[in-house]
Parts: C-alpha cells; structure tokens; sequence
C-alpha cells in the first residue's frame, strides 16, 4: 500500500472518526483529517521501512501495537503525530527509530508497555517520548517501559501533572529500582501509586533484596508527601525492596489515607512488620500464585486489549 490510500482518506472521507491499520505493508502513509477521532496501530513482524503521519485536530484516542522482532538499525521506522487535543494514548511493543509525538497538552490516560531487548534503544530517543506525557494525569507503565525510558544518572521525569501512577512488574528488582527512583522524582503532584508484580511458579528470582528505607529516604522523593493512596502487591520470594518503599511510605508520607499491601500466603509476616507504623488504613489481602499472570510472550499482547480506555 503506498500513500496514495492516505491521501485519498484525508481528502475523500470528510466524516471519518475512526481508522484500524493492522498489518499494513506500507512505505509511507500520510493522513490529514478534520473528523478523525480514534486512530489504531497494529504493526507485528514487518521488517520492511515504513513512515506513518498522521494529523487531526479531533483526534482524542491512538492506539499502538507495534511488535519488530526483525528490527534493525539499517531499516528506518518512523512515527510522527499531530494530535493536541489528544485524551487517551497507548503504546504497546517496541519503540520505533524516530518517533515524533508533539506535546500532548490535553492527555488524561497513557498507557505505556514497551519490550526491552538488550539495549538496542536509543535512550534519549526514548527519553523524548516520554517528555510527550508531562500533562499525562494518569500513567500506567511496565517495568521494560521504565527501564527503556529511564536509567540510572538520567534526568527525572518530567510529569508534574500526573496524579496517578501504575506499574506492572515482575519484581521491584535491583535493576529496576534506580530507574523507578527516577521515574518517582518526576512526578511531585503524584496522589495515587498502585504497583502490580505477577507471581509464578516459574518466574526466576531475581535479587530483589538491596535497597533497604535507608536508601528511599536518601532520596528525598517530594511526591512521597503528597501521596493519599498506595496499592503494592509483593512479588515472588523476599520482596525486600518492595517491602522497604512500603515501610517508608508509611512513615513517611503524611497525606497518606490508605495503603492496600497483598501479599503471598507465604508472606503473612510483613502484617506484623508495617502494622502500626502510620495512622494510615492499611488493607493486608493474600493472593494467590497463579501461573497464568506470569508476564510471558504473550503477556504484552494480552494487555492492548486488557487495558481499554
């Protein structure tokens, strides 16, 4: 498919609000439109080099599911967006080479699952993305998300108008925690933090166990004095480090009204370990393993469709 099928679009379909382009062979499309309100992306598997450019004043939901095991430096895949009055976005896969996003002044809800594979990103590529969402209210992100667009020593965050903050992760690991930190340090207005980890049987544990509220503290994070709800699920194993930002949010974030902790059945010691700390509710469920949540192949696939506006 070349442009040509873009170009017709834009100037033939005056009243078109919604556009699915799944699996699409194409070297360049380019769409222009005043009544477009919903855009999808679905791109798996295609090694060939495209460019998509897609423009609409009306434009307040895109959808991208964009999956490139065959990506290679030499092949140029690029995205470029005009949408300011965009409300929902998600973005689901791996990053592109050059993606143009604009600012997004008016975005309630972004979700955010990208796939690290070694570090084939260009992170401040990356970094550029995420600069996109600093209005974003509320931010939903995976863990290969947080790891490809901050790292250790980078720059914070800049999403001083997020007030809702959701992660999804295997484990707070080691690796990962620097990053998070970074992540934390972006959002100062932040209200709401909700943590997911999926346990399995046959998840590798990785350590998990080296950042002790020692750490956290030393970090002088301002949105832990803003936070008035905390959901932490623990992970498999000794979620040490989950654990720790757990206790030290309890100590110290003094807006704090609730803080939902669950737990694995062989976990039931953490209730005596943080009961009591805050005048805070804090909620202990137990939850179970079950192998289906582990984060496999599948699992990023499965959330394009689970996680809906």
């Amino acid at each position: 498919m070349d442009d040509g099928f873009g170009k017709w679009i834009s100037c033939s379909c005056k009243f078109i609000k919604e556009l699915l382009l799944e699996n699409v062979h194409v070297g360049s499309f380019t769409i222009e439109s005043s009544s477009l309100e919903s855009f999808t992306l679905v791109y798996t598997y295609n090694s060939d080099p495209c460019h998509f450019s897609i423009s609409g004043e009306k434009l307040a939901e895109i959808s991208i599911e964009w999956e490139n095991s065959q990506a290679s430096s030499s092949i140029t895949k690029s995205l470029n967006v005009y949408a300011p009055n965009l409300k929902y976005f998600k973005w689901i896969g791996n990053l592109l080479n050059y993606q143009n996003l604009g600012k997004f002044m008016c975005l309630e809800k972004a979700h955010i699952f990208l796939k690290q594979k070694g570090d084939e990103y260009d992170f401040d590529n990356a970094f550029e993305v995420l600069c996109s969402f600093y209005r974003v209210k509320s931010l939903v992100l995976s863990g290969d998300a947080i790891k490809v667009l901050l790292r250790e020593g980078s720059m914070h965050a800049p999403l001083d108008g997020t007030t809702y903050l959701g992660v999804h992760i295997k484990s707070l690991t080691d690796d990962l925690v620097p990053a998070m930190v970074s992540l934390l340090r972006g959002v100062p207005n932040l209200k709401t933090l909700y943590i997911n980890s999926y346990p399995s049987l046959h998840i590798v544990k990785p350590k998990a166990c080296g950042f002790k509220r020692k750490y956290w503290k030393s970090q002088n994070l301002d949105c832990i004095h803003q936070l008035e709800e905390v959901s932490i699920a623990l992970s498999t194993g000794y979620p040490t480090n989950a654990l720790e930002l757990a206790t030290y949010i309890l100590e110290h974030a003094q807006k704090l009204k609730k803080m939902v902790i669950c737990y694995l059945p062989r976990q039931s010691y953490i209730i005596e370990k943080v009961n009591k700390i805050s005048s805070a509710t804090v909620v202990f469920k137990e939850r179970g393993v079950n192998d289906n949540e582990a984060m496999g192949e599948s699992y990023y696939f499965e959330l394009f469709h689970l996680y809906g506006f």
